[in-house]
Formats: C-alpha cells, structure tokens, sequence
C-alpha cells in the first residue's frame, strides 16, 4: 500500500514539474517591438500604459525609442541603445546594438519601470578652524 502512494506521487510529481518550469518561458523572451508601439499609439510621452501579454499584467509608460524595422533575434529588448538612439536625434533611422548596425525608426513605445539612479552630490568638507 506505501509503495502505491509513493510511486503514484512521484508520477504526480513528474506531471507537475513539467508545467511548473514552463511557466517560466512567458517571460524569457518577451520584446515584440510591433506590441510595444501599437500600446502606445495615440498616447503621449509619459504616459501610464498597462496590456495582457501572454497570461502576464504588464505596466509602464510611453518613452521614446527605437525600434528595429525587421525582426531580429539577437535583440531582447533591454539593450541601453534603444532608448539612447532617440535621445539626440529623434529622427534616427540606424542604430548599433550589440555591435551591428541596425536600420529602424524612432517612436513612442512601452517601457517597463526601471530602478531611478539617485545622483548624490559631493560634500566638501571644511578644515577643522585652528
């Protein structure tokens, strides 16, 4: 009787594992520039977005970025160069990433939160008055 329940909860088990580590492959590759604009069509810079992709609640805003005109898969989206292609040149048709030249357009499109960098400022420190 013990070796029924243990093996069928080791078969149990084995169903199971295999739903639970393909719960993480919704979010391993994610960027689909086309969905990042269409999200954003119509809103202005800075605006609060939120969209359903793959079972997931995403939420950011507008900014503008660029976005690479064929699809390429050495691209995951969080590379610096697509946001700081448009920063100077909003206009920009070609950016490297990753080393290659990439051929694209600037525009507004969905960015998750990201961490704010606090800039402190240096302190000076006076001598002591003798």
């Amino acid at each position: 009787m013990n070796k029924k329940i243990f093996l069928s909860s080791i078969l149990c088990g084995l169903c199971f594992a295999s739903f639970a580590a393909s719960a993480n492959d919704k979010v391993e590759k994610v960027y689909d520039a086309q969905r990042y604009q269409k999200v954003c069509k119509g809103k202005s810079q800075g605006a609060q977005v939120s969209f359903a992709y793959r079972g997931i609640i995403w939420n950011g805003t507008c900014e503008p970025q660029f976005f690479p005109s064929a699809k390429n898969s050495s691209i995951t989206g969080d590379e610096p160069e697509l946001t700081n292609a448009c920063n100077g040149n909003t206009g920009a048709t070609t950016a490297t990433i990753n080393g290659s030249e990439v051929k694209g357009k600037c525009a507004l499109g969905f960015v998750p939160p990201r961490p704010q960098m606090q800039q402190t400022q240096p302190q000076m420190q006076t001598a002591p008055a003798q």
